[in-house]
């Protein structure tokens, strides 16, 4: 499923191997498990194991967990 389907608040690992983030923010790979928030525009906002503030394309491709 798409990153922008996702419910506010569930956690998901990244299954795209080629993920789109602004140019400022932290770089999200294949595999990594992030918490998915809300849809920005193009971009979808969440955080990480470590708790940083990520974003992500919202046609990235996840899988909920």
């Amino acid at each position: 499923m798409e990153a922008h389907e996702v419910k506010y608040g569930t956690k998901v690992r990244v299954t795209d191997r080629s993920v789109m983030t602004p140019p400022d923010s932290i770089d999200v790979n294949a595999g990594d498990v992030i918490t998915i928030f809300r849809l920005d525009g193009m971009y979808c906002s969440g955080k990480d194991k470590d708790g940083n503030r990520v974003y992500i394309s919202a046609w990235t491709q996840v899988y909920e967990i």
